[in-house]
């Protein structure tokens, strides 16, 4: 699987993120980054929630995954202006947009197809991956995908969780990570671009289960009688 970013800048630049993913893990394919900068050593601004051990791991799996893609943007700044191609396998998407927004899809992708166990939730959506989703597009994609999960749980036998109690408890484990991450890619980061674009993430991901807790919106959804 391949998504392609084409990014370019007001004054010529041009900048590309091809993302290529194994189809059957979703995790990306390729070979692992070599020699990985400091700030991705597991222990460096380590989510509270993180399941692993330096020991066992010595680097985190998220940041070893946004170790290129953040070198490349570094020095940029947010609300930078930009125009962006995607090309993915079945289609092509294109928006004028600011460089944040932009770097929050692909970041986006980055960390669910890490490996990490805290980000296995939103695996599902990234072989359906949305660029430039808004955030009634973002909950619509999470509850559905969650949903047809817990179809499938059903139909094995396995207890399914129709009140979607479990998955708003993840997204609660996944602000934590967003936010350690935030920590992380600011230490290794010139400007802003790289930490705005994770923070649009996390601002999404408080939104999920906040619209789940609410009941969701009915509206558009017409529910028979």
């Amino acid at each position: 699987m391949q998504y392609k970013y084409l990014i370019k800048f007001e004054d010529g630049l041009e900048k590309t993120v091809d993302i290529r993913l194994n189809p059957a893990t979703l995790d990306l394919a390729g070979a692992p980054a070599v020699n990985p900068p400091e700030w991705t050593r597991l222990g460096f601004c380590q989510c509270p929630v993180c399941p692993y051990s330096a020991e066992g791991l010595p680097h985190c799996p998220v940041a070893v995954n946004l170790s290129e893609v953040t070198r490349m943007f570094s020095d940029k700044a947010s609300t930078m202006p930009v125009d962006v191609r995607v090309i993915s396998d079945q289609r092509e998407y294109a928006k004028h947009t600011s460089l944040q927004v932009a770097l929050s899809s692909i970041i986006g992708i980055y960390m669910v197809s890490s490996g990490c166990r805290m980000m296995e939730m939103l695996k599902p959506m990234v072989r359906h991956h949305l660029p430039f989703a808004s955030l009634e597009e973002t909950v619509f994609r999470s509850v559905s995908s969650y949903l047809m999960t817990q179809y499938l749980r059903a139909r094995k036998g396995l207890e399914p969780d129709w009140k979607l109690e479990k998955m708003t408890l993840a997204y609660k484990d996944i602000e934590v990570v967003n936010q350690a991450m935030t920590n992380r890619i600011r230490k290794a980061s010139e400007k802003d671009a790289n930490y705005n674009a994770v923070i649009i993430l996390d601002a999404f991901a408080k939104m999920v289960p906040w619209s789940v807790e609410r009941g969701l919106p009915e509206k558009g959804f017409p529910l028979g009688t």
